[in-house]
């Protein structure tokens, strides 16, 4: 057994709950951004609203760049 499954066994499971529970939290809000950013940049287009289609961009490159920095930076 390696180190990280006796870990995982020797703790209890309110433990390990909260720990699994801390990486979605963050991917939950992630998405938020991605989805209220799609329709705000596609508002943006439509209305030919710089500031509506840069809200949109910006909020869809902060979700994606959240999402991406559990890949880039994995945990140990």
């Amino acid at each position: 057994m390696s180190t990280d499954e006796t870990r995982a066994v020797s703790r209890p499971p309110e433990a390990q709950r909260a720990e699994a529970e801390c990486v979605p939290r963050a991917h939950r809000l992630a998405l938020a951004e991605v989805a209220v950013g799609l329709p705000a940049a596609a508002w943006g287009m439509r209305r030919r609203s710089v500031g509506w289609a840069a809200v949109g961009a910006v909020l869809m490159v902060h979700g994606v760049l959240e999402l991406s920095y559990e890949t880039v930076f994995p945990r140990d």
